[in-house]
């Protein structure tokens, strides 16, 4: 049994940005609520709740859920050890954090009626918006 962990220092502020970067790395069925419960990979209800649920059933047979609990600040990741080492090739995280941050730019450039682009440098991603 894989254990939640609760990644506090790692907020994403804006639900709706959450949402569509959830999207774009395939997660398009995201539960919304209050206090959902989070489940194992063999079903058993955990502790662990949160607003926003990707059920394991979209992740994978081995999965857990994958939850944002919302904070003061924002919501915040509550992914399994096992889901932190096997979802994205273990990249999970880095790549929801370069897609919400994607998402936090096209918003940006879209306010400010701007023209944005993107270079690629190693795995540095660097996004330069005009206005």
């Amino acid at each position: 049994m894989s254990k939640y962990l609760v990644f506090q220092d790692y907020v994403l502020k804006d639900r709706r940005l959450l949402l569509a970067a959830l999207a774009d790395l395939g997660y398009t069925e995201v539960e919304e609520g209050e206090a959902l419960p989070l489940y194992g990979y063999q079903g058993d209800r955990r502790p662990e709740t949160a607003e926003l649920v990707v059920r394991r059933r979209h992740l994978g047979s081995a999965s857990n859920d994958l939850g944002f609990a919302r904070t003061p600040a924002g919501y915040v990741p509550i992914v399994s050890e096992y889901d932190q080492r096997v979802l994205h090739g273990g990249q999970l995280l880095v790549k929801l954090r370069t897609a919400y941050s994607e998402r936090v730019v096209e918003e940006v450039r879209r306010r400010l009626h701007g023209a944005a682009r993107r270079t690629v440098e190693g795995d540095v991603v660097r996004i330069t918006v005009r206005y």
